[in-house]
């Protein structure tokens, strides 16, 4: 990594040496840095890590990529070497305490400082567990610093904002250099001192970003005798113009590959030989479009080198590194890269290579608790899938890993795309595999719409497929009480538990004790209510299932509440917030926020009640979970 003279930033690099010596005293950092693309954000952090490494630090960096296919938690893969064995457990909390306490532990005696570069680009995991780390450093010897870009990804801007409540996190936004900075850069650019019409003529095109200010400035040297570009893009188009056709298509390879670091991947991309793809590195580090480390110095230049190639030949340089990629001993581990280029070399490529491949890369992400990436990967893999049959499979794949992610509104649009296509398949069981996805999900905006999905799923389905007959009776129950309380979910949910109880399937008595429960919510089921929840308890022991396990809590705390025993309700919450810990499950962390409401509530504490219903609201409106936000409404509405 190469250390980088920066021209103005004094100050901002005071605040991150001063971040090291206190870590070095034993008190963690955590440094976000953000602004607009080129303003130096990188920079920054390069010059902090040399002055970190001299002050004895280990060093660590990770970046985020910017185009699709990273494996999950790719830059805390490259910073820490985190890989799939720290998530092998199938808790998303564990796994993030594990990689916390290694980064804790390994800076104990030299002390540490970790980068993770253009987060605006990560997938969420990596987000989250930077966020995880973020909230336990305090008491280390370690500091985390995290770069992006603050003009776009609001939701995580939000995310990152919100650490700020924390004494250890310090913000630093980047801004524009002033005039007669501008005027400094500019002279070490050009290597003599500009003129003040020029340098206003610059700060007025660049407003101060130091790489636009750069590149305006190799335009001053290399073309004293054309004008000055009037954009930046302008300015980068004519770089890389001017270098040789090879170099020019060692570029494009790299821009596509993402570096420029494997020789052999470059030749295979570019369909070069070997000698003639190090002559084409060589040309362009002297040209400065890459770095020493083999990267394209700035993803502004690799946008534009992309741009430039013809769309044909741009599908055919991805098509050419997947099928690199298949190739290497390592393939299995790049899976995610792998779809990414099959799938963006489409319609020139392999449609039925990229569907499979994506299925992989998604398997894995879910392997590793990445849910969103999972969800993000199967939603292309649905776009290239080859018949209606494959693409409906894929969609309730995607709409599991979206549940999972809490994503409810995207994950409801994309049952509707499978409904529909259920409903032209022979098979008599495939609209029944869609409501089933729904299993154990309730939300009262969408209550009707389930309700019929079930009952047409049940009119198709044959008598003798009792399971599933009987997983659907039981959320037919579930929905038919949401909507009107009626009687009839009670007869349902009893015929549920009773064919559940035949069948002495665990899981399809899961389904029925959810039913149930639901069915006897009012005053006279509360005490089969408790009983409801100890088996669920136990079941959720016998399955191995935490999730299932927060639910039987859940219902234990609704009944004692309802029965006016807070301090009993209240000792339930405990549980239920260390399963959402370990599982990191959004809709886990909403029931235990609602949960803390209700007793803060009913023990008279009313500002604590409407700030969590207000906490309840926000993580609904992110999910599109619209009974969720009535819920909290509700809350909102009892205390004023």
């Amino acid at each position: 990594m190469r250390a980088t003279h920066l021209v103005g930033r004094e100050r901002d690099l005071a605040m991150l040496d001063g971040a090291v010596r206190a870590a070095l005293s034993g008190s963690g950092r955590v440094v976000l840095v953000r602004g607009e693309p080129g303003i130096g954000k990188t920079s920054l952090a390069r010059v902090a890590c040399d002055g970190a490494a001299a002050l004895g630090l280990r060093v660590a960096w990770g970046r985020a990529w910017e185009q699709d296919g990273a494996p999950p938690f790719w830059p805390w893969r490259q910073a820490v070497g985190v890989d799939s064995e720290a998530f092998a457990v199938p808790d998303r909390f564990l796994a993030f305490e594990a990689v916390a306490h290694r980064l804790v532990a390994d800076a104990e005696q030299t002390g540490a400082f970790v980068v993770l570069d253009d987060l605006h680009w990560a997938d969420p995991g990596t987000v989250a567990l930077f966020v995880h780390v973020a909230q336990v450093i305090e008491n280390s010897r370690l500091v985390l610093v995290g770069t992006y870009r603050d003009t776009e990804r609001t939701d995580l801007v939000r995310t990152l904002s919100g650490l700020a409540s924390h004494a250890w996190v310090s913000h630093i936004r980047l801004a524009g250099l002033s005039d007669d900075d501008v005027a400094r850069q500019l002279a070490e650019v050009t290597g003599t001192s500009v003129d003040e019409a020029t340098v206003r003529r610059v700060v007025r095109r660049t407003r101060g970003n130091p790489f636009f200010v750069a590149q305006l400035g190799r335009a001053l040297t290399e073309n004293d005798h054309e004008p000055l570009p009037e954009a930046v893009r302008a300015a980068i188009e004519r770089r890389l113009t001017t270098l040789p056709d090879t170099a020019q298509r060692v570029v494009a390879a790299a821009a596509v590959l993402g570096d420029a670091r494997d020789p052999g991947a470059l030749a295979a991309v570019a369909e070069l030989s070997l000698d003639a793809v190090l002559d084409g590195t060589d040309v362009a580090l002297a040209a400065g479009v890459l770095d020493e480390d083999r990267v394209i110095v700035h993803d502004l230049i690799a946008e534009t080198a992309r741009a430039r190639i013809r769309s044909r030949e741009l599908l055919g340089l991805h098509a050419n590194a997947a099928a690199h990629l298949a190739t290497r001993a390592d393939a299995e581990q790049r899976v995610g890269e792998i779809a990414h280029h099959l799938l963006t070399a489409l319609p020139l490529g392999d449609a039925a290579a990229a569907v499979a491949w994506a299925e992989r890369a998604a398997a894995r992400a879910r392997e590793q608790l990445a849910w969103e990436q999972a969800a993000a990967l199967l939603r292309r893999a649905v776009e290239a899938a080859g018949d209606r049959a494959e693409r409906g499979r894929l969609l309730l794949a995607q709409a599991r890993a979206e549940l999972q992610g809490y994503d409810v509104g995207t994950a409801l649009d994309t049952l509707r795309e499978a409904a529909a296509i259920a409903r032209t398949s022979p098979d008599p069981t495939a609209l029944a595999e869609v409501a089933l996805v729904l299993e154990g999900f309730g939300d009262m905006d969408k209550q009707g719409e389930i309700r019929a999905l079930c009952t047409e799923a049940l009119t198709a389905l044959p008598e003798s497929d009792v399971v599933r007959r009987a997983r659907l009776l039981a959320q037919l129950a579930v929905h038919v009480q949401l909507v009107d309380a009626s009687e009839q979910a009670e007869d349902l949910s009893g015929q549920a538990l009773a064919a559940a109880e035949r069948l002495g399937d665990p899981r399809t008595l899961v389904s029925a004790l959810h039913a149930r429960q639901l069915a006897r919510s009012g005053p006279d089921g509360v005490h089969e209510r408790l009983g409801l929840g100890d088996r669920l308890l136990g079941l959720g022991v016998t399955l191995d299932d935490p999730t299932e396990s927060m639910w039987g809590h859940l219902w234990r705390f609704d009944a004692l509440l309802q029965l006016g025993r807070l301090d009993a309700a209240e000792a339930e919450i405990g549980p239920m917030s260390s399963i959402a810990d370990r599982t990191r499950l959004p809709l886990a962390r909403w029931h235990v926020l609602r949960s803390r409401g209700a007793i803060a509530f009913g023990r008279g504490r009313f500002a604590e009640a409407e700030a969590v219903a207000d906490e309840v609201a926000e993580l609904s409106r992110r999910a599109g979970h619209v009974g969720g936000r009535m819920a909290s409404e509700l809350v909102t509405i009892l205390v004023r």
